[in-house]
């Protein structure tokens, strides 16, 4: 008997594939689940072994026709309506996983997920790093060159998947999401910007990461092409002087193209005072005007919250 891990033991398996993430997207497709069911609980202890789940449930996709009463430690998930084609991964002899697009819109109709959580997980899966989930991980992730999924694969298997649950909140979702996020701090700057009023981000368009600057081998971490702006994060102010001798000469060059570069700390999203800054200086390089409620401001600091370790406040 197969089995097809699916949801959240889903995730868990490509997080835990952490550098060797391209392999597991070499893996053969699948779209079909005939075969799929839920074995004894030895079998099934032996089948998981190895597969990086930390949770129970272990969270299973089966065909329609497979009981779905409960067995203790497994979540059943029968799924009626055929797969779009390659959206299931062969991970083992007997092992599918469901991939990363088909796995966010699992994601997507839980009840402990809501609209920024999605925004966060797609902005992980469409970046080139995975949290880490050793809960004693220094960084808190692992980059790779490639990404398990992009903006367009995930677009396209939401139109494929029509009419099923949590494509409509995928949907109301992608057109903030964006491409080639290299760390969870840069994922929570973007979307504190580029994320819609009513979510508390400030909805900033034209936004790209890790944007090629023309004529150079440069890459900007958070760049507006249109306006030839850009944010550096810099992380924590304890880099090396070599890594910042590195950075610097990296922004004269984009420097010398015309654009303006805005370094960002740490520091700047956990202050809330600093953020400010951070934002008001943004705002006018941009040249935009921004006059929200205070109402806004709540909605703001709510997602730094959610967003940002360490958020503090001096009054």
């Amino acid at each position: 008997m197969d089995i097809c891990l699916c949801d959240i033991s889903a995730l868990e398996h490509v997080r835990s594939s952490g550098m060797l993430l391209p392999e597991l997207l070499d893996r053969p497709r699948a779209s079909r689940l005939e075969g799929c069911g839920v074995p004894g609980g030895v079998e099934l202890d032996d089948l998981v072994v190895g597969l990086g789940l930390r949770t129970r449930p272990v969270h299973l996709l089966v065909p329609d026709g497979v009981s779905t009463h409960g067995r203790p430690g497994v979540a059943r998930h029968r799924r009626r309506a055929a797969l779009p084609r390659g959206s299931l991964i062969r991970v083992a002899p007997n092992v599918l996983v469901t991939g990363p697009e088909l796995t966010l819109c699992q994601l997507a109709v839980r009840g402990d997920y809501d609209l920024v959580d999605v925004a966060k997980l797609a902005f992980e899966l469409c970046g080139t790093y995975l949290l880490d989930q050793d809960p004693n991980s220094w960084q808190g992730f692992v980059n790779n060159e490639v990404s398990a999924t992009t903006v367009s694969r995930i677009g396209a298997a939401a139109r494929s998947l029509k009419g099923s649950k949590g494509v409509a909140r995928i949907n109301s979702m992608l057109p903030y999401v964006l491409d080639s996020s290299h760390s969870s701090m840069e994922t929570a700057l973007a979307m504190l910007l580029v994320l819609p009023q009513k979510l508390g981000g400030i909805g900033l368009k034209g936004a790209r990461m890790n944007y090629a600057i023309s004529g150079t081998n440069r890459l900007m971490d958070l760049a507006f092409p249109g306006d030839r702006v850009g944010l550096e994060y810099k992380g924590k102010q304890y880099h090396a002087i070599e890594q910042s001798g590195r950075d610097d000469r990296r922004q004269n060059e984009i420097a010398g193209r015309g654009w303006t570069i805005l370094n960002v700390w740490h520091e700047d999203l956990c202050d809330d005072n600093l953020f400010a800054l951070l934002e008001d200086s943004l705002l006018r390089a941009l040249g935009h005007r921004f006059r929200p409620s205070a109402a806004f401001y709540e909605r703001q600091r709510l997602l730094r919250s959610r967003l940002v370790p360490g958020l503090r406040s001096f009054s």
